[in-house]
């Protein structure tokens, strides 16, 4: 990665941080309550998918119209909805699958054992950065494929910043855990709406750019 690659990286971080603390402000009981619906719509594991991807729709209309378009968010969980929950259990499959590794690693499982848990580790972060953007591109229309393919380019594209979008997820997440209400509340308004700050202040920066094509940006629906 070149020096201007690494400063135009560091531009978007600042502008996604940016973006994402001027819409909790403005919105912040509307992203409690975003919060609250995502948690308990989560609590069968299953749903994680589909409550992920209305909480992406829902972040996106209050910062284009200043409110939810209900009609518009139950479109996107009804056209994307299966494919939502889907996408959500690979990274699960992958990470079961390292911690199975793991443990017959510890337990004395050899060299073989010990590389395939590093091997499914990465191979399960990895899945987890490219499904963020994907996830924010199916919440606006884009077809699974095509919004897998948008995961998959913007996170080549863009290593450096997906893997501090990851480690900043995880930070909210360590430090909203903490306090279980702090979580329930906060720690899924905080992310998504970082995500989606970030992913817009890295794909509208590309588009400024003369030199370079816009690949994989996705539109609203």
């Amino acid at each position: 990665m070149n020096g201007n690659e690494r400063g135009f990286d560091v531009d978007a971080f600042r502008r996604g941080v940016a973006g994402a603390r001027s819409v909790v402000f403005e919105h912040a009981v509307s992203l409690l309550v975003v919060s609250l619906a995502w948690f308990v719509a989560s609590l069968p594991l299953v749903t994680i998918g589909p409550a992920t991807l209305a909480s992406y729709a829902t972040i996106d209309s209050l910062r284009g119209r200043g409110s939810v378009d209900r009609a518009a968010v139950v479109r996107t969980v009804r056209r994307g909805g299966v494919h939502a929950a889907a996408l959500s259990a690979l990274p699960a499959v992958l990470g079961t699958t390292a911690a199975i590794y793991a443990v017959e690693y510890a337990t004395g499982g050899g060299l073989l054992a010990g590389t395939l848990t590093v091997v499914t580790g990465y191979a399960t972060l990895y899945a987890v950065l490219v499904l963020i953007p994907a996830f924010v591109a199916l919440s606006r229309g884009e077809t699974p494929a095509d919004a897998l393919r948008i995961g998959w380019t913007w996170t080549a594209a863009h290593p450096t910043l997906a893997l501090v979008m990851g480690l900043a997820t995880l930070c909210l997440f360590v430090a909203t855990a903490a306090l279980t209400v702090a979580f329930v509340l906060s720690f899924p308004a905080l992310a998504f709406s970082f995500h989606v700050e970030l992913y817009d202040a890295s794909t509208t920066e590309r588009a400024d750019e003369p030199t370079r094509t816009v690949r994989g940006t996705a539109t609203h629906s």
